[in-house]
């Protein structure tokens, strides 16, 4: 049930009041003026045209538990779970990638390319580095380290065995193939989908040892799914950066800029290397963060981010936390980061204590009641009783909601309502 260990801290008091053990009568009473976290009918949150499609059928029920919807998807290539309201957005477009991928490996020119392909030279160098987005979702610390340290000893001319590093070079070549692929399609190239990772592959590798000309304006998404589903959700920034940097660059150059916020040696490289992060995940999260220029004790959120992510939503929790606080930013400009506990709380430049919540359905819970009360004494010991702000990415009750304007907070939801009608 713990699936997001990042956000503990107001969840705990959420499970305890949902267990089903046995408890006190008037633990029980006190429980009964909360909310219990619903369960979600897709049928009715979602967009019609991202709820079934060409390849895929949302299924109804949507738990709502972690802070997340909890959606699964049925699909011509197999069933898919995305944690979140953004993750349906990215696996839907990975679906309609893996359908237009599987019509050009039907294609005559695929298969003679592909022919070719094992004919060529280049065959060995598929067997050093399979693109690091194939093995990310099983060994992201090795194959990873392992194309990082080639590139670094091909451009330095340090290794012994010029054949070696011949294929080296190859292999680096192949990857940036399927990288380029990947970002004309609109998917991220890093994607933890292993069968999107598949067909990615073998169109990748046909293209790049097989001389076969992949066009992505050739399989345009079409059908109504296609207006949804055709603006990427990659900052304009980080698509830049995942089009013309390796994943050595793409290390080095985020290792750089969590240094520069006061992260830790020992931090960055638990985001780089601890497994949660993806490539992308942590371009995403670097990038975010940086846009919050000026703003002081980033360092203790990239902290926390390194020292409790343990699975790929709690990354998404990060990343999409610092993104909400980059479009809160925007608006009302953030002087500091202050750490409730594990929580980070942005201060803006007057005072008031903002709430950036990345959160897909929010009710008031005991957690919720918890987390309120702590950010209550938060702004009481500003000295000034600071406003309270909060700014929800999904759907607030209208209990909750009810609750925190008695308390004199702001509040603002669906900041990226995503999918939702």
């Amino acid at each position: 049930m713990d699936r997001n260990l990042f956000l503990a801290l107001t969840l705990s008091a959420t499970f305890q009041c949902l267990a089903q053990t046995p408890e006190p009568m008037e633990v029980r009473r006190a429980e009964a003026v909360f909310e219990e976290l619903p369960e979600l009918k897709a049928s009715e949150i979602l967009k019609p045209e991202l709820l079934q499609g060409p390849h895929f059928v949302v299924r109804d029920p949507v738990p709502t538990g972690s802070g997340m919807n909890q959606f699964t998807i049925d699909s011509d290539f197999g069933v898919f779970e995305a944690d979140g309201n953004e993750m349906l957005l990215q696996r839907l477009k990975e679906i309609d990638a893996i359908a237009r991928l599987q019509e050009v490996s039907r294609t005559d020119e695929f298969k003679k390319s592909l022919v070719a392909a094992a004919k060529s030279p280049l065959n060995s160098a598929r067997n050093i580095a399979r693109d690091p987005a194939q093995a990310i979702s099983n060994v992201p610390k090795g194959i990873m380290k392992f194309l990082g340290h080639a590139k670094e000893t091909v451009e330095k001319g340090g290794s012994d065995d010029a054949g070696e590093g011949s294929r080296m070079k190859d292999a680096i070549g192949y990857s940036d193939k399927k990288r380029k692929i990947a970002l004309q399609m609109g998917i991220d190239p890093y994607s933890t989908n292993t069968v999107l990772q598949k067909q990615l592959d073998d169109v990748a590798w046909a293209s790049w040892a097989g001389g076969f000309t992949f066009s992505v304006a050739t399989f345009p998404i079409s059908g109504p799914i296609g207006a949804a589903l055709t603006v990427t959700n990659l900052n304009s920034t980080v698509e830049e950066l995942l089009r013309e940097k390796s994943p050595s660059e793409l290390e080095q150059i985020n290792r750089s800029t969590f240094r520069a916020m006061g992260a830790s040696a020992s931090d960055t490289d638990r985001i780089l290397h601890g497994g949660a992060f993806t490539p992308t995940q942590s371009t995403t999260f670097a990038v975010n963060l940086k846009a919050l220029k000026g703003v002081a004790n980033r360092g203790a959120f990239v902290k926390v981010a390194a020292q409790k992510s343990t699975t790929e939503a709690d990354a998404l929790f990060c990343v999409y936390t610092a993104a909400l606080m980059n479009q809160i930013h925007q608006k009302t400009p953030i002087a500091r980061i202050v750490m409730l506990h594990d929580f980070p709380i942005c201060v803006a430049k007057d005072g008031t204590i903002i709430v950036a919540l990345q959160w897909d359905y929010a009710a008031w819970t005991s957690g919720a009641a918890s987390f309120t009360d702590e950010v209550q004494k938060l702004a009481g010991k500003s000295g000034q009783s600071a406003h309270v702000s909060v700014g929800l990415s999904g759907e607030i009750s209208p209990r909750l909601r009810n609750e925190l304007e008695k308390r004199a907070m702001t509040v603002q939801d669906r900041l990226v309502p995503g999918p939702l009608k």
